[in-house]
């Protein structure tokens, strides 16, 4: 049985001044786990294949970055079973398309979706997209290896845990499979069936690229219970780190065979204990490896205290993400964040005196929020630009499926409908011209007021303060350096506005036309089980 696992495009926003391009870790774990059990599988990353190739979509105010579908239907080629992951929301008008396309190319194909989107809603997943056949649930390594020896063997899926599969009558939802324990035992990234050498060499990923940047993590699952999060849904609540000699072997490995110079650690939450950390820290620092590392996607501050930060500092953790969220006590209440905000302040003032590059993820238009909590986001990130971070990333609130708000959306009648409209809403949060509100206080203008204002406040503030940090800004732009994530946003602007050998198409991702979608859906009906 040959599969092909299938990384879609990404979508963005034509104004977005954030873009990250990384290596798709998630699907490079499914990959391996496939090796691991001695099946065939090859992988297309449409993203990482053509990185810099952007296509207008049919609504022009959106693109995205990667290869076309008549280009992935092509590399995908003859197989018997399709795997495609989607991680973010946003992406399923164009994925939904592709999967169509490959329906009509591979009609007798089985189709299998998996990642944060289709474990938050796999029935809708299944009723929007009638190509697709099935649905994995969370974590995917033991999941898809079963359900491919079902299908090689021909056996019922009503044994696979883990998954949505289709049926004459209906979506059926198999038992959920268990969270794996032993994270050790997992295969680490297939990495040789991916284009990562595109990444590596032009610095492409989730954090500053100091230098080869390779993708790790160290945790699975969140223990914590944020209103706006799918983390639940997808990975359960129990957080679980693995060893740090299984983490400092692969680290190695890279440095050995990619010449990894920076790692970035894509945990949802990575710093939970203290006594991991602590050791981990050592280790590194006995490795004497001249490499750095980050945590991009950001961090809480309860383990992080003088004596880990200046571990961390001793291992080369030059840019550390905090991720507040909000300024606004209430706000932190109501969406159950569970952060201590002068605990934060306190672990902030440690780790800008141990030297590092502080930035900060703040989210802006909870449906609760007014102009008295956003007031007070400002009047912390006021703080936060006189005692010396560096950087701030201001989002807005998206709901995205999986996530409590969202459920409270749905349920009131804010959200009336989970159609394209809303999916490309979702890319608000890094559009620097529009904001979507989901408040009744506060309209799309003024929330976008909100996000910039409070961005030219603490940039304004920093710079005022601390002129020399501007023209380090300018300078490191000038040699092509980055050594904080608001020079790695500009340089990314820059570059976009200015290659010269971007791909610009126009591409329909709306419906298939009526006598081909009702082909499409023969041939799918008639391969149900």
């Amino acid at each position: 049985m040959k599969t092909v696992l299938l990384r879609p495009p990404m979508v963005v926003p034509r104004l977005s001044h954030s873009a990250c391009i990384c290596p798709p870790i998630g699907l490079a774990y499914i990959a391996a786990a496939i090796q691991k059990a001695d099946l065939d599988v090859r992988c297309v990353d449409a993203l990482g294949e053509a990185p810099f190739q952007r296509i207008v979509l049919e609504n022009p105010n959106f693109l995205t970055f990667g290869l076309s579908a008549p280009e992935i239907v092509e590399r995908v080629g003859k197989c018997d079973v399709i795997g495609i992951t989607l991680m973010f929301s946003q992406d399923w008008p164009v994925a939904r398309s592709i999967i169509r396309d490959l329906r009509q190319t591979y009609p007798q194909a089985t189709i299998v979706g998996g990642g944060e989107h289709i474990s938050a809603c796999p029935e809708f997943c299944l009723e929007d997209c009638p190509e697709m056949d099935i649905c994995v649930l969370g974590e995917g390594e033991e999941t898809i290896v079963e359900l491919l020896e079902a299908l090689e063997e021909n056996r019922s899926l009503e044994n696979v845990s883990g998954i949505v599969y289709r049926s004459r009558e209906g979506p059926v939802r198999t038992p959920p499979r268990s969270r794996i324990t032993e994270l050790e035992e997992i295969a680490w990234p297939a990495w040789d069936l991916f284009p990562l050498e595109n990444y590596l060499a032009n610095g492409l990923g989730y954090g500053v690229a100091p230098g080869r940047t390779v993708p790790l993590i160290l945790s699975r699952g969140c223990p914590y219970e944020c209103t706006f999060c799918s983390n639940p849904q997808m990975w359960t609540t129990r957080w679980k780190a693995r060893a740090t000699d299984d983490v400092i072997n692969e680290m190695q490995c890279y440095i050995d065979h990619y010449g990894a110079e920076n790692f970035d650690f894509y945990d949802l939450t990575t710093i939970v204990r203290k006594d991991w950390i602590v050791e981990f820290c050592e280790k590194v620092i006995e490795r004497q490896w001249k490499i750095s590392w980050q945590m991009p996607s950001g961090t809480r501050s309860e383990a992080l205290d003088h004596e880990v930060l200046h571990l961390m500092a001793l291992s080369n953790q030059r840019n550390l993400c905090y991720a507040p969220e909000s300024g606004s006590p209430t706000t932190l209440k109501k969406i159950k964040k569970k952060v201590n905000l002068d605990r934060m302040k306190e672990s902030i003032r440690a780790a800008l005196k141990e030297g590092m590059n502080v930035k900060l993820n703040m989210i802006m238009g909870f449906p609760h929020e007014t102009d008295k909590e956003l007031l007070e986001t400002w009047g912390f990130l006021k703080e936060m630009a006189l005692m010396g971070v560096h950087d701030v990333y201001i989002a807005c609130f998206s709901p995205y499926p999986g996530s409590e708000l969202f459920n409270q959306l749905y349920e009131a009648g804010q959200i009336k409908e989970m159609n394209d409209d809303y999916f490309f809403k979702l890319t608000s949060f890094s559009d620097i011209s529009y904001s979507h509100s989901y408040s009744p206080h506060l309209s799309h203008r003024r929330l976008t007021f909100y996000r910039l204002g409070g961005m030219l406040l603490f940039y304004t503030l920093s710079y005022l303060i601390r002129p020399t940090r501007l023209f380090r800004t300018l300078w490191n732009l000038l040699r092509g350096r980055e050594e904080s994530r608001g020079e790695m946003t500009l340089r990314q602007m820059i570059d976009r506005f200015l290659r010269k050998k971007t791909l610009l198409k126009d591409v329909n991702v709306g419906a298939l036309d009526a006598t081909s979608y009702a082909q499409s859906r023969a041939t799918t009906m008639a391969r149900v089980p």
